[in-house]
């Protein structure tokens, strides 16, 4: 019979505890790599973005690559100059890296929310009336 013909493999009996009425599989025991000294934080803590105009690429700002694991200042956009445009198309579009980037992705200035303005209930009237040809009022003289 196949229970008797497989169960007796250590592996499926592992992995088939059910059908082989297993009790409960072999476990290894966890294997724990040594540590001998404190792991470091993989990246900087994170900068605010600016909010208002464009003063220079942040000199404490950095970001990841998309496929690599590495963490990168704004100079790495344009240190080869033959891939300079296609970073700027990839990396510029993300907001962070906008802000943080400004000068090197030619942001002209951090996002704005756009001002508001209260609706008027009433129009206002005109500020001055239309001129006349003729003096209202005769001129008066100087003061002496």
């Amino acid at each position: 019979d196949r229970k008797s013909k497989y169960c007796t493999k250590s592996d499926v009996k592992a992995g088939c505890c059910t059908t082989c009425a297993t009790i409960s599989a072999p476990v290894a025991a966890p294997v724990v790599a040594p540590v001998t000294t404190p792991v470091a934080a993989p990246v900087a803590t994170p900068v605010a973005a600016p909010t208002g105009p464009c003063t220079g690429d942040s000199s404490t700002f950095t970001f990841s690559l998309d496929n690599f694991a590495k963490t990168v200042k704004c100079s790495w956009i344009t240190q080869n100059s033959n891939k300079t445009a296609a970073r700027k198309s990839k990396y510029c579009a993300k907001s962070d890296v906008k802000a943080g980037c400004c000068t090197t992705c030619a942001t002209i200035s951090a996002p704005v929310a756009a001002p508001v303005t209260a609706p008027v209930a009433v129009p206002v009237a005109a500020p001055v009336a239309t001129p006349v040809a003729t003096p209202v009022a005769a001129p008066v003289a100087a003061p002496t």
